[in-house]
């Protein structure tokens, strides 16, 4: 039994079950609570950090699965040399399998622990459960895997539109058979597909990968931050300029003095890690954005758009207009950065013991990537719902 992979794949189940319920008009598990109205605070400028309390819905546990680890891994250990004839057997694992997952659900901070919750394993760990055969079965393991996988992307299809059969089969090739980059792909095509909506997700996904994959300017966010392929580094250029560009036909002056940090984020080693935490974040990103209309599309302004137009009429002149909006993008930041540390500090308080995540850097990063980022647009999902209500935007 691939036991890392199999905790992985569960805490993409779990945050994919969250994704699913959002996508649908669930509530959101992260919330933000003003004392005063957030445009209040951000007109004001002696207030520097918002007044508000935030953070994600329920208690997170504070118990490790590693205990639990160890038993399933002897256990998968015996059975796989035949020890374990007459003993251990394969319901044993099995339960040992809903213990691990049961205390990953109330581990990760994306909605209240069930009391007594014995849900049973999801698409993507159903998925990976696939590989875990008899080696003389390797070959028909590996096509139900991709068969299954291709089953899975169905999702992303919207009915009746071959170009997005086609988009997805892109992403196949662009992505590989890498498993770090399918399980998102998987879930996300498993919410979408839950939540029946009419975005076109594959085509945003294939663009956002092609930008980060091809462009110098790598892919950029909602925020105006540059998720760049560690061999573009032509781009330093207006990052030591200090200007990035943020929102529709804006260019915010972010930085006043010497970016060194954000230029030590630009020069990184290429690294199969580097790879697959942008990669993962990119497919989150473009497909939340598209999913939740937070950008311009077709002429059309996006949520984000919106808001920050909102914000820039209130203010007459123009240094006026670029300070509110320089400080909801920093604001709006803020509780991306503040959502993605919770989450990602879940998975590795959750995880912490498990010898594999300390000794696989990849392992650790497709777990806290997913979860990191969906936790981000979580939070910038509720930043924009509350202004957008002060605001009185429709």
């Amino acid at each position: 039994m691939d036991i890392p992979n199999r905790i992985v794949a569960m805490v993409h189940d779990r945050v994919g079950e969250a994704l699913a319920s959002i996508l649908s008009g669930g509530d959101r598990p992260f919330f933000i609570k003003p004392t005063d109205t957030l445009i209040a605070q951000l007109e004001d400028p002696k207030v520097t950090v918002p007044r508000v309390s935030a953070g994600f819905v329920g208690d997170i546990a504070v118990t490790s699965v590693s205990g639990v680890v160890s038993k399933l891994r002897s256990l998968s250990e015996g059975i796989q040399s035949g020890v374990a004839a007459g003993g251990a057997k394969l319901a044993d694992a099995g339960e040992l399998l809903t213990k691990v997952r049961n205390s990953l659900r109330g581990q990760l901070p994306f909605f209240p622990k069930l009391d007594g919750a014995n849900a049973p394993g999801g698409v993507v760990e159903d998925l990976i459960g696939l590989l875990d055969n008899d080696p003389r079965d390797i070959g028909q393991a590996a096509e139900a895997f991709h068969g299954r996988v291709k089953e899975i992307l169905q999702g992303l299809v919207r009915q009746g539109r071959a170009d997005d059969d086609a988009s997805v089969g892109r992403l196949r090739q662009i992505l590989g058979n890498d498993v770090g980059t399918i399980m998102p792909l998987a879930a996300i095509a498993n919410a979408m597909r839950r939540a029946k909506s009419a975005a076109d997700v594959p085509h945003s996904i294939e663009r956002g990968l092609l930008a980060y994959f091809f462009s110098s300017e790598g892919y950029q966010t909602l925020d105006g931050e540059s998720v760049v392929a560690p061999v573009h580094l032509s781009d330093l250029k207006s990052v030591a300029a200090g200007i990035l560009a943020a929102g529709p036909e804006l260019a915010v002056k972010t930085i006043t003095a010497a970016p060194v940090k954000q230029l030590k984020g630009l020069i990184t080693t290429a690294t199969a890690e580097q790879y697959l935490r942008d990669t993962i974040r990119v497919i989150v990103e473009s497909t939340y954005d598209v999913v939740r209309g937070f950008r311009d599309t077709d002429g059309a302004k996006g949520r984000f758009g919106i808001v920050t137009t909102k914000l820039k009429e209130r203010k007459e002149t123009p240094p006026d207009q670029e300070a509110i909006v320089t400080k909801f993008i920093t604001w709006f930041r803020g509780f991306s950065s503040m959502a993605e540390s919770g989450a990602m500090r879940a998975v590795e308080m959750g995880t912490q013991g498990v010898s594999e995540f300390q000794t696989n850097p990849l392992i650790a990063a497709a777990a806290g990537a997913f979860a990191g980022t969906v936790a981000r647009k979580l939070a910038q999902d509720s930043f924009l719902d509350v202004l957008s209500a002060e605001l009185k935007i429709k």
